[in-house]
């Protein structure tokens, strides 16, 4: 049995959280307080660059 470790459970729990991130934005936006936006997005931020970096990581490796 081949396990494919590329695409782990970290890296789908990443995925829709950064999806519920994108929604929760619309409405942390509409409250207007920098001191919820800022760490919300710094957190958003992390999320985002490690899905970028995994999915560098996958497109390299399939190209060897």
């Amino acid at each position: 049995m081949n396990i494919n470790s590329e695409l782990d459970t970290n890296f789908f729990i990443s995925i829709w959280l950064n999806i519920l991130f994108l929604f929760g934005l619309i409405f942390i936006t509409q409250l207007e307080n920098l001191v919820v936006l800022i760490p919300y997005v710094l957190v958003m931020g992390v999320n985002s660059i490690y899905l970028v970096i995994k999915a560098m990581k996958i497109r390299n490796n399939r190209s060897l």
